[in-house]
């Protein structure tokens, strides 16, 4: 009996482990619910927002942000569910194939051709939303120099229910503002209209190499049609003033820094300029009625008092090399017949090398030196040249005069950099198209009537400064140096935009500090940084 036992037990065992080492019976696969015949259009959407799938690259946060954009139409499908959807999704496809045409570059895209319909229908809607919000609100962090993090934002339902022209429906986002207006659409019909390439040449400048300079030129004219190989020396220097006309540099005939940096500039590179531009204007915080505009790149001064443009001045700003910053201050001072008192570095890199040669200089000059506790001193007892380059123990002063390095007047804004803008009595350089040929400061082309109609439109209140249009004139006249303190500073804007816009077109301007090198390249390899 025991044995029979034995026997039963052994061939349970074995009977357990042979079904055991059988494959377990398989599940059936779960069926994906996007390709379920079966499963509502609607509860498809519903479910692709609320749980997510491969399929559909969205994080949570923008899913829910969709969710409720889909809500308010009971999840229903847009774009197929009959012709007129199948006509607005064609024309918003359309429209976002131009996206360059309003200022959007490449990175901002995704692409929409690909993957199940519903998840491209989402995507679509998820795209213009995030277009949407590029436009009202920019897309570049400048002070990062990188593109922000896409953000979605809602739009009008009709906008994706009611055939329209989806064109106009981008170019009606933005500032309300009407430089931004005038800006957007050129930039659109500049997209349309012009033919643009990546040609570009690295030229070095004369200083650098005067004769592997002439010989990058004459390839780089060649290419650019602007001459051909038969051309000679003097044939090859009229198309490089040509060239320089066009790019409105000074037609000088000569490679310097700023004839490189054309040379260096494709068709394509203005149009991405002109794409940062506007986003800086999208930026741009909403200015006051009265205020001083200043814009670098276009040598440009606006004065604009009681919303109304009053008048616009020539700059001249600092060299390549002594680059004007960009601030934001308030002028608070017009100073008639100023002093000048020259900056260190100035005193030690040119006017020490002058006075190593001659210690007449300051006297010619009007200039008059102090030492400690501000006592004047005689340069002629200086041993000039025994002072070491790049130091200079005293202040210099120059005297207020028609020979003043300031001019007549001068327009003061507390700033960190020392800069400020005034008069010249050098005015012939105002006659030049590229004027960079200050220390930093701006010298502006008839300082005299800018002061005029700030001082007319000073006012607080009720009561006006003491100091007339006319009374300012009698200053001058009589060479009096005098601090008008005014009764309401103004505030100046100080800004790099390569591309400006008005009613009339876009205008060009060469980016010479070369403060948007970094974006540039960020537009042109089309990646979020």
């Amino acid at each position: 009996m025991k044995f029979a036992l034995q026997i039963t037990s052994t061939l349970l065992v074995a009977l357990c482990a042979f079904y055991a080492c059988q494959d377990a019976p398989k599940a059936r696969p779960q069926k994906d619910f996007l390709f379920d015949a079966s499963v509502p259009t609607p509860e498809k959407i519903k479910r692709l927002l609320r749980e997510g799938h491969a399929a559909l690259p969205l994080n949570q946060k923008e899913r829910a942000q969709l969710y409720a954009y889909y809500q308010q139409i009971g999840f229903k499908s847009v774009y197929s569910s009959n012709a007129i959807g199948q006509t607005i999704q064609k024309r918003w496809l359309r429209t976002l194939s131009k996206h360059a045409h309003f200022g959007l570059p490449e990175a901002r895209m995704r692409n929409l051709e690909q993957g199940p319909t519903l998840v491209k229908e989402l995507l679509l809607t998820h795209q213009i939303g995030t277009l949407v919000h590029d436009l009202d609100s920019g897309l570049i962090n400048f002070d990062q120099q990188k593109f922000k993090p896409l953000r979605w934002q809602k739009f009008p339902l009709t906008w994706l229910t009611k055939p329209q022209n989806t064109d106009s429906l981008l170019l009606s986002c933005g500032p309300a503002d009407t430089n931004y207006r005038y800006f957007a659409q050129h930039l659109y019909h500049f997209a349309d209209s012009t033919k643009l390439d990546t040609i570009c040449f690295k030229l070095t400048t004369e200083k650098e190499n005067k004769a592997l300079a002439w010989q990058q030129l004459q390839t780089a004219l060649i290419g650019l049609g602007y001459s051909d190989a038969n051309t000679d020396s003097l044939g090859l220097r009229a198309a490089l003033k040509a060239f320089q006309k066009k790019q409105g540099l000074n037609a000088d005939g000569r490679i310097g820094s700023a004839t490189v940096l054309a040379f260096a500039q494709s068709k394509q590179d203005p149009f991405y300029h002109a794409q940062i531009s506007l986003d800086k204007l999208r930026q741009s915080a909403q200015k006051p009625t009265t205020f001083v505009d200043i814009n670098l790149p276009s040598f440009e001064l606006k004065y604009i008092a009681d919303d109304t443009l009053q008048s616009v001045h020539r700059i001249i700003i600092g060299k390549i090399d002594n680059p004007t910053p960009e601030l934001v201050s308030n002028i608070y001072q017009i100073v008639s017949l100023p002093y000048w008192r020259v900056p260190s570095s100035i005193a030690k890199k040119e006017i020490l090398q002058a006075l190593k040669r001659n210690a007449g200089y300051l006297q010619k000059e009007h200039m008059r030196i102090y030492g400690a506790g501000r006592k004047e001193i005689d340069p002629r007892t200086v041993k000039w040249k025994k002072i070491k380059n790049n130091t200079f123990p005293y202040q210099i002063e120059q005297d207020p005069g028609p020979w003043n390095s300031l001019g007549l007047i001068k327009f003061e804004f507390a700033n960190h950099f020392s800069v400020y803008v005034h008069d010249t009595p050098n005015r012939g350089l105002f006659g030049q198209n590229f004027r960079s040929f200050s220390h930093g400061c701006m010298r502006a082309q008839d300082p005299i009537e800018l002061a005029k109609l700030i001082l007319t439109h000073d006012k607080k209140g009720d009561k006006i400064n003491k100091v007339s249009a006319d009374s300012l004139q009698t200053l001058i006249d009589q060479k009096i140096h005098q601090r008008i303190t005014l009764r309401k500073p103004i505030p100046i804007f100080i800004v790099y935009h390569t591309v400006t816009a008005d009613q009339k077109g876009l205008y060009f301007h060469l980016d010479l500090y070369q403060k948007e090198t970094a974006l540039l390249a960020l537009f042109r390899s089309g990646n979020n940084g």
